[in-house]
């Protein structure tokens, strides 16, 4: 049985060197080390970023950086590997991992125009004055280069990288971990990234992410520059992100991208806009699952969540979404683009925030921007709040299709102002006035085992006692995911249980 963020998360990506290597391995000690040494090894090792950054490396060669030391200045080694035989950034001897201290520089790891790397066992920053400069800790950038293949970044730490709010990936970009498209001439995008396992802390704009220049799609995104090019094989899993500027996690351009099992601690802090802690933009069949945001800023108006502009049947689905200062999830296309298909499923929002902004409410769950969106389905979560004045809210005539949903509102009342969206068979707990057409509504205590319990813990406190007016009133949803929040099968042949818990009922 899986719980939300599980503590069993996918494999780690395979080691390079499992096989007999034929690379060399290059060694830096940059409190002892030479640069007129060869560099072949611990004792011959080099002094410098700088001298790395003179020699192309071929495939299956190693670049090691010894523990305990500090590097300062910019890692921008050459050379390419292949998804066979990567090129390897990692650690040697003892003590802690090794640091790169970019200075205020571009980047402080900074691949251009190569493929086939893997990073690890690093600690990098890239400290620099809040003056809205771009900066990033690792950047992998290709400009008019084709498709790029093959990139780990894996159990690195990314820290203290100030930079600019800047959203627009025709524009300069910061970020903890950034892969970046570019260029006007050669498309150019990316296959087969893997971010995992990495500690991501004070950064700014993006905390890990994917962004390209290569955006242009019709109906989804006319106004984009250049012609479409998909980022493929994206998976980012079991990251730790807290004290970010903006966003968490962002994958644009992306088809068939994974994020899950990711922990994101404060976002949205130092932001000049509106930002998500995860969310895709531009992106075909994103899947957003078994992740735990907290700590979202208030203002801007930031939310755990996004179907942002120009997706296609994005699936948001296990997530936990907890004490956010802004709301759980905005569904938002802006003029120029459009957004079709989005099933929001199996989450939990416990104490998310409503926000007033003058006179306009923004809801715990907000259907609203420039443009609706199409085939939205939001069906078996949990949204538990002792706190916000409005829970669901919509701008726009276009329906959500809303099922099987338990909405427990604060003691004096909690609204839900949707008056075009089609719902049936939830249950309203201290929400003021039931949805008009929900005729198969469930009034009354859901009779959770434990609600509003702290920490990644509460997400169990959504299992039904026995005796809940939930068990068994569902309906039928189609394609169902097959699985709930826990683990359990969900019915496809009797009626399901309300709400994200479809296991036996709990006594405690």
């Amino acid at each position: 049985m899986s719980v939300g963020i599980a503590s069993v998360v996918p494999g780690a990506s395979a080691q390079a060197g499992s096989q007999a290597s034929s690379g060399k391995k290059y060694y830096l000690d940059c409190g002892a080390g030479n640069d007129s040494a060869t560099g072949t090894s611990a004792g011959t090792a080099w002094r410098t970023l700088a001298r790395v950054n003179t020699v192309t490396f071929q495939p299956d060669d190693s670049i090691l950086l010894r523990r305990g030391s500090t590097c300062n200045g910019v890692l921008q080694p050459q050379g390419s590997g292949t998804a066979a035989k990567p090129i390897t950034v990692s650690a040697y001897g003892s003590g802690a991992r090794p640091a790169i201290v970019g200075g205020g520089a571009r980047a402080a790891v900074f691949l251009r125009n190569v493929q086939g790397w893997e990073i690890r066992n690093l600690d990098v920053s890239n400290p620099g004055a809040a003056d809205g400069t771009p900066r990033t800790g690792i950047y992998v950038l290709l400009e008019d280069y084709g498709t790029g293949k093959h990139y780990v970044v894996e159990d690195v730490k990314v820290h203290d990288v100030l930079g600019c709010d800047c959203l627009q990936p025709e524009l300069e970009n910061s970020g903890g971990i950034l892969f970046k498209a570019a260029g006007s001439s050669t498309p150019t995008g990316f296959d087969k990234i893997r971010v995992s396992r990495n500690v991501v802390s004070g950064v700014d704009n993006i905390g890990i992410g994917t962004l390209s220049q290569w955006s242009r799609r019709t109906p989804l995104y006319p106004s984009g520059s250049n012609s479409f090019v998909p980022i493929t094989d994206v998976h980012i899993f079991a990251n730790k992100l807290s004290d970010m500027g903006g966003d968490g996690i962002l994958v644009q351009n992306g088809v068939d991208s994974l994020t899950e099992f990711n922990i994101v601690n404060g976002f949205g802090l130092r932001a000049t806009a509106s930002h998500a802690a995860i969310l895709a933009f531009n992106s075909d069949r994103p899947v957003i699952q078994h992740n735990e945001v907290t700590g979202g800023a208030a203002f801007p108006p930031s939310f755990a969540f996004s179907v942002d502009a120009a997706n296609s049947d994005i699936v948001y689905q296990y997530n936990y979404s907890h004490d956010n200062n802004g709301p759980f999830m905005l569904l938002c296309a802006f003029t120029g683009t459009n957004t079709d298909g989005a099933t929001i499923r199996y989450n939990v929002s416990q104490n998310d925030k409503d926000l007033l902004l003058g006179t306009f409410q923004i809801p715990v769950i907000a259907n609203g921007c420039d443009v609706p969106i199409t085939d939205v389905n939001i069906y078996n979560n949990v949204v538990y709040s002792t706190t916000a004045t409005a829970l669901v809210g919509t701008l726009h005539p276009t329906p959500m299709t809303v099922k099987n949903n338990i909405f427990v509102g604060r003691p004096e009342g909690s609204t839900i102002v949707d008056t075009v969206g089609v719902y049936d068979h939830n249950l309203y707990r201290n929400i003021t006035s039931v949805q008009p057409g929900d005729t198969h509504a469930v009034t009354g205590d859901p009779l959770f085992v434990r609600p509003g319990a702290s920490g990644t813990v509460g997400v169990l406190g959504y299992r039904l006692k026995c005796g809940s007016p939930a068990i068994g009133a569902g309906t039928v949803i189609p394609d169902n995911g097959g699985r709930d929040l826990y683990g359990f099968r969900v019915p496809s042949d009797a009626a399901p249980n309300i709400g994200a818990y479809q296991g036996p009922c709990a006594s405690r």
